[in-house]
């Protein structure tokens, strides 16, 4: 008996997995793998990762066994500039073999220009605290605007408000900094940086689409006291919204990552009565339905680059994934014009400061021999993608 389709998703969907470069490729020198050790959750240094800057035809197969018609990955900015102003041609025709192969295989590449790693020599300068910064990154842009081809959609930066507040507000990330006056200056600076990789990307191709990735996150007061709105209020605007509304303009599309339902302002109330991941993270896929639609307002396209769940035993991601298809759904159905689904991760990966313990992946990495085996979830996300609905 074959089963219904309730859910349909618009004609030319995209429907994909995501990854970044540090996070699988392995074998990185940046200012992520020369802090890494000592400083992981699990103790753990991404190394050679998932192999991936080798294995990328495997996995970008793997991608196509899930029935993915499009790919979101990184390029790595100390791969292609190793040193100021010097680029490196052979690392320029590795990420061009990476777009051919998805071409090939039918699979539209996503094409990320900064996952949160800087080269070297950007750290030593002071990084997005140089005043030049921007500039900086836009002549990384510009070589890569020039000299690749095949790319139509590009993510300029990802998660700049999570990047910025982690290294500079919490001083959790490299360089481990606690000033807020030097993360204004950051975020200052990453919305020109993207601002001017919006322009020289679209001198080199005026059809792509640009656009960044934003972490977006459902926000709940506690309870009705009036403090309470008012602050879930105020941080709906600067985790959601400012970095959207600063770029206004200049994005073609609006990129959508979405993990974290958090509850805002004084007093208590439990959470237990939802799953959580195995990073502790409670499930609310109403909250990503309450994302998009606040997201209509912008007017503009939608992609929800990322969205997935820390899950070893395989336990909660079917279902993770369904119903948060649902909401996705809905929201498509109350006007919001969402464009593509990208599950993270294709793989298990290096999860930053918490090493390898989070297993994202819909494919298992068994790191000592880097062998990928396919979760139960994939098989159920696999039909999704080919029936273009659930």
């Amino acid at each position: 008996m074959t089963s219904q389709i309730l859910y349909h998703f618009p004609k030319e969907f995209l429907w994909g997995t995501a990854t970044s470069a540090h996070q699988t490729e392995g074998n990185n020198l940046n200012d992520w793998s020369v802090w890494e050790p000592g400083k992981t959750i699990d103790g753990s240094v991404s190394g050679i990762a998932c192999g991936s800057y080798h294995y990328f035809k495997k996995d970008i197969g793997l991608a196509k066994k899930l029935n993915n018609n499009a790919y979101r990955f990184s390029i790595e900015w100390s791969r292609i500039e190793p040193k100021q102003g010097q680029f490196n041609t052979k690392a320029l025709r590795h990420y061009q073999a990476v777009i051919n192969e998805c071409l090939k295989q039918k699979i539209k590449p996503v094409v990320t220009l900064h996952h949160f790693t800087h080269p070297l020599w950007f750290s030593t300068i002071g990084g997005w605290e140089n005043q030049a910064a921007p500039h900086i990154f836009n002549n990384y842009v510009i070589y890569l605007a020039q000299n690749i081809t095949g790319v139509e959609i590009w993510c300029t930066i990802n998660e700049p408000m999570i990047y910025a507040w982690n290294a500079y507000g919490r001083g959790h990330w490299p360089p481990q900094k606690r000033n807020l006056n030097a993360w204004q200056k950051v975020v200052n600076n990453l919305i020109q940086a993207h601002s001017l990789a919006y322009q020289s990307l679209h001198l080199a191709n005026k059809k792509c689409l640009v656009g960044i990735a934003n972490n977006s996150q459902y926000f709940e007061p506690v309870n009705d006291y009036w403090f309470n709105k008012k602050i879930n209020k105020i941080a709906k605007y600067i985790i959601n919204d400012y970095f959207f509304q600063k770029i206004s303009g200049y994005q073609d599309y609006l990129g959508i990552n979405y993990y974290f339902y958090k509850l805002i302002g004084l007093g208590r109330r439990s959470l237990d009565n939802l799953p959580h991941s195995d990073l502790g993270w409670p499930i609310n896929p109403y909250g990503l339905y309450d994302v998009l639609m606040s997201a209509k307002k912008y007017n503009l396209p939608i992609y929800i680059l990322e969205n997935g769940i820390a899950d070893a035993k395989d336990q909660y991601r079917t279902d993770f994934i369904r119903e948060h298809l649902k909401m996705v759904h809905r929201a498509i159905q109350n006007g919001c014009d969402i464009k593509g689904y990208f599950y993270w991760s294709l793989l298990d990966n290096f999860e930053w400061d918490k090493g390898f313990t989070p297993r994202f992946g819909l494919y298992t990495v068994d790191y000592p021999s880097l062998k990928r085996q396919p979760r139960p979830s994939s098989k159920v996300y696999a039909n999704i993608c080919k029936n273009n609905g659930l």
